[in-house]
């Protein structure tokens, strides 16, 4: 939009009558262009025309008798006005004409008119001008203007017109809204509402307000430095977490690591570490092999429970742990964990892995059978998130993987500079005042609550989040280095780490995950020992990778006796493949029943416009 000319008449009646004269340059091809009016505006427009102009049109020389009318369409799902008028890499004018009804108040003391004339602009709107014109004679002086649009633009009182307001580059956030206080027998034909208006306040108010915007570019240039040292603070902290020299070292010394130090190891302690404390669902297996390593409880292979026999995909055997030792031996942990899975049969503790499979296929069908299943999941749940917390405080597991303390004093700093500066920001850049107590109110409330919430990092996540978007509501240039700085407090929370990991424990993660690569390639030997055969399989049951083991364990050119002499059948294929399978249905996940842009700011580019409405072109 090269230049946009506006005149406007305000009627003794309050009505506001609009004549503008838009000029386009379109690249590529458009089906017309597009006016945006506010919705609460919109209520009072009682018409809205478009034409086109005569060749060399002054706006204001010319009426619209005897022009071209386009075709005009309202979309009240966007607030636009579409005009049809096709267009193909050329310029070209069109002229608008609308009215508002009763557009203008007026009061005991003062008329007074608030009108935002550009709103939900696609482009920059270039070479801007509106002239507003009173509908009778007035004493100089007794005409009021004021601009509120922080775009910027240059608005005077000294007519005719009575408001004349310009700008080389209006930009697409703005609105070029202006308030006007007027004599209020300007408008004769008008009834003066009850409402107790005082002159001299409104425009007290409206100079102190002008008083910020006059002030705004030093106030921001004066706390830019400490929006940008934010900045540096946060990315240095981040740096510093993420090249932390115990994690560098421990990863230097990884392959001090053995493997028998990892067969020697406890196999809860080790997804525990790999972990960083926080166990998933699958890993109450590492619960029950380090009860089987301690000789609390056997394990053999057993025909999968009834219910899976109808079930094509289900595997035929499953794995039967029994609990042979003394509850009195057990830590308080391991208590749990036995309480949990294991049940009395025929007086001894038993505990079959493929019972903590959801529902099968037929048992979906039932609403009733999968609302008891639901219930269990809940309960199997909670009964998870205790063992979890037991292990927390049991040694060595509390030694290994401890909560980092200083998170509880860098989310709430991270959160305080992030809104103390947003809102000193919003301050000065003159944002409205609903808009300033909104922020501060529920981004206050955010704050405050990712602060008490402080070990979970949604919580500060969504807070800048936030940030990041009310910031982006800044009309200023620093607001970028406010929206990277946002971005770098983000990247500085996520590599502060929740738990703080020893030295030995970050050595074992490196170790770990080695070992599941080495698992997933299929580059461990499978037909070695009975004995290391079995402790592969286990730790492919543990790190994750069963469907991969499995696919290696039969790839092609291993004939059938050599596979079967070197599966011990504890660990067979057929058990790694029920183990997966109660892994990926287990009870404690959720179950359901059923499973463009313009290329310049003064033209638009090829297919073009903005889709979702606005004023621009279509």
């Amino acid at each position: 939009m090269d230049r946009v000319e506006s005149r406007a008449y305000l009627g003794p009646d309050g009505d506001l009558y609009v004549e503008e004269l838009f000029t386009y340059t379109f690249k590529g091809s458009f089906n017309g262009m597009t006016r945006a009016i506010d919705r609460a505006d919109q209520k009072g427009v009682e018409f809205f025309e478009a034409y086109v102009p005569p060749e060399h049109p002054k706006l204001g020389s010319f009426s619209y008798e005897n022009l071209q009318r386009l075709d005009v369409q309202w979309d009240d799902d966007d607030d636009t006005y579409y005009i049809y008028d096709a267009a193909q890499n050329e310029t070209k004018q069109v002229y608008y004409r609308y009215r508002i009804d009763h557009a203008a108040v007026r009061y005991g003391e003062t008329g007074k008119l608030e009108w935002s004339f550009f709103k939900n602009n696609q482009e920059d709107l270039h070479q801007v001008s509106v002239d507003l014109f009173m509908p009778s004679d007035y004493k100089d002086g007794d005409v009021h203007a004021f601009l509120h649009d922080r775009s910027g633009g240059k608005i005077t009182s000294e007519g005719p017109p009575a408001v004349h307001y310009e700008t080389d580059d209006l930009k697409s956030d703005g609105t070029a809204h202006m308030v006007v206080y007027f004599p209020p027998d300007q408008l004769s034909q008008m009834t003066a509402s009850e409402e107790q208006v005082s002159l001299q306040k409104q425009l007290s108010a409206e100079q102190k307000y002008q008083e910020r915007l006059a002030a705004r570019d030093d106030r921001m240039n004066a706390i830019r430095p400490v929006v940008q040292v934010g900045m540096a603070v946060f990315i240095v902290g981040a740096l510093l977490y993420a090249l932390s020299w115990r994690k560098i070292s421990a990863w230097l010394r990884r392959g001090d690591v053995t493997r028998q130090d990892i067969d020697e190891a406890d196999p809860l302690l080790l997804m525990y570490m790999l972990r960083k404390g926080r166990l998933k669902r699958e890993d109450f297996m590492a619960g029950l092999l380090s009860l089987r390593q301690k000789g609390y409880v056997t394990v053999k292979q057993v025909p999968a429970s009834k219910r899976f026999q109808e079930e094509p995909t289900a595997p035929e055997f499953t794995l039967q742990f029994t609990f042979t030792g003394r509850m009195d031996q057990l830590n308080p942990a391991e208590k749990h964990l036995v309480g949990w899975l294991f049940e009395e049969i025929n007086g001894s503790l038993i505990f079959k892995l493929d019972s903590l499979a959801g529902p099968t296929f037929k048992e979906r069908q039932s609403a009733r059978i999968v609302k008891q299943y639901r219930a269990k999941s809940v309960k199997h749940a909670d009964r998870l998130m205790k063992w979890i917390r037991l292990l927390s405080r049991t040694q060595p597991y509390s030694g290994q993987v401890r909560p980092n303390p200083l998170l509880k004093l860098f989310i709430p700093l991270t959160a305080a500079v992030n809104y103390g500066l947003l809102l000193y920001l919003l301050f000065t850049d003159a944002a409205s005042t609903l808009m300033i107590v909104l922020t501060a109110v529920l981004l206050g409330a955010g704050g405050v609550w990712a602060s008490i919430r402080f070990r979970n990092k949604l919580w500060i996540f969504l807070f800048l989040l936030a940030c990041f978007i009310m910031g982006s509501q800044i009309v200023h240039d620093i607001s970028g280095d406010y929206l990277i700085l946002t971005v770098c407090s983000a990247l500085f929370v996520w590599s502060i780490p929740v738990h703080v990991l020893s030295w030995e424990t970050h050595r074992y993660r490196y170790a770990l995950k080695a070992l599941r690569s080495t698992l997933g390639k299929g580059e461990m030997s499978y037909a070695g020992e009975p004995l290391e055969t079995e402790q592969a399989a286990e730790y492919a049951a543990l790190l994750g990778t069963v469907p991969r083991y499995i696919k290696h364990r039969k790839q092609t050119g291993t004939s059938g006796a050599a596979l079967a002499a070197a599966v011990p059948a504890l660990f067979s294929v057929e058990i790694m493949e029920s183990l997966n399978y109660t892994q990926n249905h287990l009870l404690l996940k959720p179950m359901g029943v059923g499973g463009s842009s313009s290329s310049s700011s003064s033209s638009f580019s090829d297919g073009g416009g903005g889709g979702g409405g606005g004023t621009g072109a279509f």
